[in-house]
């Protein structure tokens, strides 16, 4: 007798339970996600919408590349030599590795920090420099880390997107809140967004002055780094199907003499077999950065079969 009780006990609670679940589980399936990469899935000539009508953005979002290990491909991944033997380029395509022109969109600074932005420009050894705050491990602030291969979830209150470098992740809030009154400053700062038609218009402010705007390995932007916490960026994501365009005006009233607008980036739903695949950042290149010298200047990343790298 005892034993039955026991029995229609744990039965009633494992029937409540059940419908607790039922009873939680309405709200949140309304914006729940399918387990495939939605990004990956909409309809040519179509953009796929949330509930409240703005563009859906749940998904993962990269740069898909068709790579082929002789370095036919488009991808360029690698190069067949001579003698049969092929060399990989893990770091992307070969002619990205060749020395970088340099970009004519660069910051306007004012006079007092020119000199110092271009003595740090030209201290980097093919884009690199030990003073990056990349290298040591910071996260890479907005506009350089705002945007890229990304895992997004959406729901009406907010964005958050996760980026390979967890560092970097972020949230923009999407409920009408303002900006906190008395913001404290941080890496990616507090962005807050709202929808003018199709593009989702992003306000990041309380960006701390421990990042760079660009650097890293052959840069086309050495002379767009330092800027002051005063740092305030407009962000304007324009939605097509398939495709994500990213613009961004920079402006910063201590170091530039007028705002920035960035060149825009893009990027397209990833493979449906791709996912997001994060890494933690280690300090490994602190100290190994070199600088330039009479003798030794920066002419490509590694030897190849070009004549840039003999």
């Amino acid at each position: 007798m005892k034993t039955r009780g026991v029995t229609v006990l744990a039965a009633s609670a494992v029937v409540m339970c059940f419908a607790s679940l039922i009873f939680v589980s309405k709200p949140v399936a309304q914006y729940e996600a399918p387990a495939a990469n939605p990004a990956a899935k909409p309809v040519a000539g179509t953009i796929r919408r949330m509930p409240d009508g703005h563009p859906d953005l749940n998904g993962f979002w990269s740069n898909p590349q068709q790579n082929t290990e002789d370095g036919s491909g488009p991808g360029h991944l690698g190069v067949r030599l001579n003698d049969g033997s092929t060399l990989f380029d893990f770091g992307g395509p070969n002619n990205a590795q060749l020395k970088a022109t340099q970009s004519t969109n660069q910051p306007h600074y004012k006079p007092e920090f020119a000199a110092k932005v271009k003595a740090l420009g030209d201290s980097m050894y093919g884009g690199s420099s030990n003073l990056d705050p990349m290298v040591q491990c910071k996260p890479l602030g907005i506009p350089r880390g705002g945007f890229g291969s990304m895992h997004i979830v959406q729901n009406p209150s907010f964005i958050a997107i996760l980026f390979e470098a967890p560092m970097n992740d972020r949230i923009i809030y999407t409920d009408g809140r303002p900006h906190p009154k008395d913001i404290e400053t941080s890496f990616m700062g507090h962005s807050i967004g709202h929808w003018e038609g199709d593009t989702l218009v992003v306000d990041v402010a309380g960006l701390n002055d421990e990042t760079w705007y660009a650097g890293g390995v052959n840069s086309n932007q050495i002379y767009s780094t330092i800027h002051s916490d005063k740092e305030h960026v407009i962000e304007r994501w324009t939605v097509k199907p398939n495709e994500i365009t990213y613009q961004a005006t920079v402006e910063d009233p201590v170091m530039l003499a007028e705002p920035w607008v960035i060149t825009p980036r893009r990027v397209q739903p990833a493979d449906p077999s791709d996912y997001l695949l994060q890494y933690n950042c280690i300090t490994n290149d602190v100290g190994h950065i070199i600088q330039p010298t009479e003798t030794d200047k920066f002419r490509c990343v590694y030897g190849g079969t070009r004549p840039e790298c003999q």
